[in-house]
């Protein structure tokens, strides 16, 4: 009978586990990624890699974003979900020197 019980307990709490969904991001980890993503269009854009530093995502209405101003007037703005998928990545230069 304990054997029994201890069974079904063990696939209940299997069950429960599995079905857990993944971790959420920290603020350091989707403030990381999204700037490799902003990095990575600028990059295809106009050569150039200068997101090098900024502040943490922000988590809103269920979802990351970030946003920064580089040097050279190059701004980016990258939305992640929850759980780290890109929802949108913008590159936008707001001066006309290049």
């Amino acid at each position: 009978m304990k054997t029994s019980l201890i069974a079904v307990l063990g696939f209940v709490f299997i069950g429960c586990v599995s079905s857990r969904p993944s971790a959420l991001l920290t603020p350091e980890r989707a403030k990381a990624l999204a700037m490799r993503l902003a990095n990575d269009k600028a990059s295809a854009i106009c050569h150039r890699q200068p997101f090098h530093d900024g502040g943490p995502a922000a988590f809103e209405s269920g979802h990351w974003i970030w946003r920064e101003l580089a040097p050279g007037d190059i701004e980016a703005t990258v939305r992640l979900a929850a759980d780290g998928s890109t929802n949108s990545v913008a590159i936008n230069m707001l001066s006309n020197t290049y």
